[in-house]
């Protein structure tokens, strides 16, 4: 089980990995944290997880937290493809 200590270290070693597993938690506490902490990193590798967790989490706390989550994850990709210049390949992530 995974603690809310713990996800403050994953964020803050930018373990996006460590935090996506951490969405699978028994502790919604830790499912939220886990979720906000991967919007705040805004890894494209997030969006798919976030995206299911915000339907289909039991937890209606945690779903909404995962939209939020998903929302600064889409904003940060389409910012990322506004910026890109024309003719440049998209970023390897």
């Amino acid at each position: 089980m995974t603690t809310l200590d713990d996800i403050d270290t994953l964020r803050n070693n930018r373990d996006v990995d460590g935090l996506i597993r951490a969405l699978g938690d028994a502790d919604e506490f830790v499912r939220t944290l886990a979720a906000l902490s991967l919007g705040m990193i805004a890894d494209p590798k997030a969006r798919e997880p976030l995206d299911r967790m915000r339907r289909e989490d039991p937890s209606a706390s945690t779903r909404e937290a995962a939209a939020t989550a998903y929302k600064w994850v889409v904003g940060r990709i389409e910012e990322v493809e506004a910026a890109r210049e024309p003719g440049q390949p998209p970023p390897t992530w």
